[in-house]
């Protein structure tokens, strides 16, 4: 007898890296909570592109390898607009979640529930584990939160801003929903 064994060849997820104008802050943020890498543009940015037309944003794009998504048609038509941009319907912003469907499909981008809640909303940082009660102390302190609760609770920091995050253990919290997918 023969046996024959047959292996299904792993495909690696496309890594996705975004940088967003500016008139996308909130779209930034909900990518990052997906655990998806995105950047923003910086407020100097969006005035030297703006003001003084200098598009500082598509050098930064081509030197950190990210695709820009903006809500400006205008800019998409710019002859040093970086290939790949992707035209975020500037009349359709109260409909994100359609927009966030599509730009994730388009890229063949797969949500992985264990990446959610591992980029800082803030920064763009990587989430760790906070082990030193003095440091999550601090961290508490800095949000005026109970500091019983750093003795119970588990205590998160950015890795580059120091935002603090901790989640409760309420199984109706966002936070709980998320984790425990």
């Amino acid at each position: 007898t023969t046996t024959t064994t047959t292996t299904t060849p792993t495909t690696k997820q496309p890594t996705v890296r975004y940088l967003l104008d500016f008139t996308l802050n909130r779209f930034t943020r909900w990518l990052r909570i997906l655990g998806i890498d995105a950047a923003l543009e910086t407020d100097e940015e969006e005035r030297q592109r703006t003001k003084h037309a200098n598009m500082i944003i598509f050098d930064r794009c081509r030197q950190e390898k990210r695709t820009l998504l903006t809500t400006s048609s205008k800019l998409m038509l710019r002859k040093d607009c970086p290939p790949g941009a992707y035209l975020i319907n500037p009349q359709r912003t109260h409909e994100l979640e359609i927009s966030l469907v599509n730009l994730l499909v388009t890229h063949g981008v797969c949500l992985e529930p264990s990446d959610f809640l591992s980029r800082c909303v803030v920064c763009n940082g990587n989430i760790e584990t906070v082990h030193d009660m003095e440091k999550k102390q601090r961290i508490f302190a800095d949000h005026q939160a109970p500091q019983h609760l750093s003795q119970t609770l588990q205590v998160y920091a950015c890795n580059g801003c120091g935002q603090g995050y901790w989640w409760c253990d309420r199984p109706s919290s966002s936070a709980s929903r998320v984790k425990n997918q």
